[in-house]
């Protein structure tokens, strides 16, 4: 089972598992000495003080560990897998550009609405966008409930409203994914303003620094100038959820 197990985790993309487990360290030390988290959520008069860390660690929690943490963790892998799929490759430094965007924004939402982890709503803007540019795919929601990806993000919104869940962190992913989407791919379109354009030097520094560490991004990043790369936007495969 163990080998079962890293061999599963060897498999998944470098943020995903990351930044799993990253969520499985800090629901473990929330289980145990709760009092830690203290030390590490959104706090502005904390951060004045020079405690920068405050701006991404409050990213990285998602409950304590608990079977519905872990039932949860398989939600928050399927949302930051397909998206970062959908980046690996030539422009694989795109998705942490986009990442780094998601935190700057995320950190003037915790600021505006008070919010000390913003993790669901992290994980929100992600599945938004791979739904926005992959609207075709079939996803299989609980009960057999099944539909094209392009509805998924209202049909999660609706979920969570039913079984009195948080939705405003919902909201604030919808938001914060769909200023994204309009600054990143219509605004260059409608009118030639690029304002997300990656720059070259960060580019740079994640094709030296992180793509070696991204074996599935390495080989599609290193054959993308052997063989051309033909995209079929209309074909979608099934993806089960739950």
């Amino acid at each position: 089972m163990i080998n079962d197990f890293n061999s599963w985790y060897k498999t998944q993309p470098l943020f995903t598992r990351t930044y799993v487990s990253v969520l499985v360290l800090f629901g473990i030390i929330g289980k145990f000495k709760p009092s830690y988290l203290w030390y590490i959520m959104f706090d502005a008069n904390k951060i004045l003080s020079l405690q920068i860390h405050r701006l991404f660690t409050h990213f990285f929690f998602s409950g304590t560990l608990s079977f519905s943490f872990i039932l949860h963790l398989l939600f928050i892998i399927f949302c930051i897998k397909n998206c970062e799929i959908m980046f690996e490759g030539s422009n694989y430094a795109d998705f942490y550009y986009m990442i780094l965007y998601f935190f700057i924004t995320g950190d003037i939402m915790s600021w505006l609405f008070d919010y000390g982890f913003l993790s669901s709503a992290f994980c929100f803007a992600l599945i938004y966008v791979w739904c926005k540019r992959k609207p075709f795919e079939t996803v299989r929601f609980y009960f057999g409930f099944q539909f094209k990806s392009e509805y998924f993000p209202w049909v999660l919104i609706g979920f969570h409203a039913i079984t009195d869940q948080d939705i405003v962190q919902d909201l604030i992913g919808l938001g914060i994914a769909h200023s994204y989407l309009l600054l990143k791919d219509f605004l260059p379109v409608t009118h030639s303003i690029a304002l997300l354009e990656t720059p070259q030097f960060f580019k740079n520094f994640v094709n030296k620094h992180i793509v070696k560490y991204a074996p599935f991004a390495r080989n599609r990043f290193n054959q993308q100038f052997q063989q051309p790369q033909r995209q079929n936007f209309f074909q979608g495969q099934g993806i089960r959820l739950g």
